[in-house]
């Protein structure tokens, strides 16, 4: 089961120190190219930065919804945090119930 990182160089460096596997996006509209690359099998869950996520929701079938792996959405290092923390409270509400992530 791995674990695997989309977004820029500068967001997900310091994340392939930790074994996850990262997929570096030079520009957010390079990602349909970026994600249509990797081959999901193995995969448990795959992040995302919001810029990329951004472009990605844009394509037909990219995200669409399948068991595995989860694909979340965080902040990138130079984005303010609203679609990841807005997408992560929603996965956290539909997994426990509430919001415990209270902002």
């Amino acid at each position: 089961m791995k674990v695997g990182m989309l977004g820029g160089r500068t967001s997900i460096l310091g994340f392939r120190a930790l074994g996850v596997d990262t997929f570096t996006v030079p520009r957010p509209q390079d990602a349909p190219g970026v994600f249509s690359g990797i081959d999901l099998a193995g995969y448990v869950v795959l992040f995302v930065t919001e810029p990329v996520y951004e472009v990605l929701k844009k394509e037909p079938g990219a995200l669409e919804e399948r068991e595995l792996p989860v694909i979340t959405v965080i902040p990138a290092v130079t984005s303010e945090g609203g679609v990841g923390l807005r997408e992560l409270k929603a996965l956290v509400e539909r997994a426990v119930g509430t919001d415990v992530l209270l902002r």
